[in-house]
């Protein structure tokens, strides 16, 4: 039989355990990203953009030089993702509070995504399969967890361009 074995906060932060007072907020980290994956795949670009803080900043390294405005890069998810139908799982979350209104979180990804192959993407591509981590930023605003900072890296990716080509 397992035995069970009490803690302290200094054991506690060297092993990276999560608190009791800590899970309430995890868990309302957890339904914030997971209506991320949801709105976006369901192109609820309104209900997306309210996810985030109005200073937020989201970068993804293989469209973008460096962060950009949440509003502009939600814009462009938005062309990029026109006419597609899109599936973004978010895996083993690793949520760290860093205060009562501040925390981190990485998430390992999978996403797919088609085009039609009867018209042409912002990509070029008309399938888009890839691996990576999202890097997030959280802040507690009048007790509602927001994203501040996003983050995207790859670790894999493919991109199939279309079987022929389209005028």
């Amino acid at each position: 039989m397992r035995e069970w074995v009490a803690i302290n906060d200094e054991e506690c932060a060297v092993i990276n355990c999560t608190k009791p007072e800590d899970v309430p907020a995890i868990l309302d980290i957890y339904t914030l990203k997971a209506q991320y994956f949801r709105f976006v795949d369901t192109k609820k670009w309104d209900l997306l953009a309210s996810l985030f803080t109005p200073d937020a900043t989201m970068f993804f390294p293989e469209n973008q030089t460096e962060p950009a405005d949440a509003k502009t890069t939600i814009d462009f998810i938005i062309k990029a993702l026109e006419g597609s139908t899109s599936m973004h799982h978010g895996h083993m979350p690793e949520i760290e509070i860093l205060s009562p209104d501040a925390a981190h979180g990485i998430w390992a990804i999978e996403d797919k995504i088609y085009w039609p192959s009867d018209r042409t993407t912002v990509h070029g591509i008309e399938y888009l399969h890839g691996y990576g981590h999202y890097h997030e930023d959280y802040v507690r605003v009048g007790g509602r967890w927001l994203i501040k900072t996003l983050k995207l890296t790859r670790l894999w990716v493919q991109k199939i361009a279309p079987a022929r080509s389209v005028a």
